[in-house]
């Protein structure tokens, strides 16, 4: 099976799977629970996430759970930025990769870090269904695993080049049309 490219996709799958994506990553700015459960499938129980955090979450209850834990005790207060990577739509699945940066601190004054890396910078990936969870032909996430970027001037092995030299979601082919990069 071939992959479609992004520019031949029906603008009008490229145009709601990169609306879904904006409406995850700005729902994650202040954890807005109502605005997040619309970009995924009803009821949600097959949806699966590897958070940022390096855990598993099963189902929409988890995850909506998660938040509010989050809720409680991370601000993510804005500056967010997202560079799709690559996008690439077949038939009814899709999958789009990207890299982001969003401001964050802990509400008790405490650096939010994973594992001692800056988490207020990381990568995604999203797989979308044209399925809304209830049979109906509309595209939802249905997957997404994130995790953190390297120090952002850290050398990648083999190469001299780093996150920062590159720049946020730098890709070494052609960049993806105006319409499906974007920023959050």
């Amino acid at each position: 099976m071939s992959t479609q490219d992004p520019r031949t996709a029906p603008a009008a799958d490229i145009a709601e799977i990169t609306r879904l994506h904006r409406e995850w990553w700005e729902a994650n700015v202040g954890f807005d629970i109502d605005r997040m459960v619309k970009v995924f499938p009803e009821p949600g129980d097959e949806y699966l996430m590897f958070n940022f955090n390096g855990h598993p979450y099963f189902g929409m209850k988890e995850k909506v759970a998660l938040w509010r834990w989050y809720k409680e005790r991370i601000a993510q207060t804005g500056g967010l930025v997202t560079r799709i990577m690559r996008l690439e739509v077949r038939g009814d699945t899709a999958w789009l990769a990207c890299e982001f940066s969003i401001e964050a601190e802990q509400l008790d004054g405490g650096e939010w870090t994973v594992d001692s890396v800056d988490a207020a910078h990381g990568r995604a990936t999203e797989i979308y269904h044209r399925d809304d969870g209830q049979g109906r032909p509309e595209w939802r996430m249905w997957h997404t695993q994130i995790t953190a970027l390297p120090d952002l001037t850290e050398a990648r092995p083999g190469f001299d080049d780093s996150t920062a030299s590159r720049g946020l979601g730098w890709v070494p082919w052609e960049a993806l049309p105006a319409a499906v990069e974007g920023t959050a």
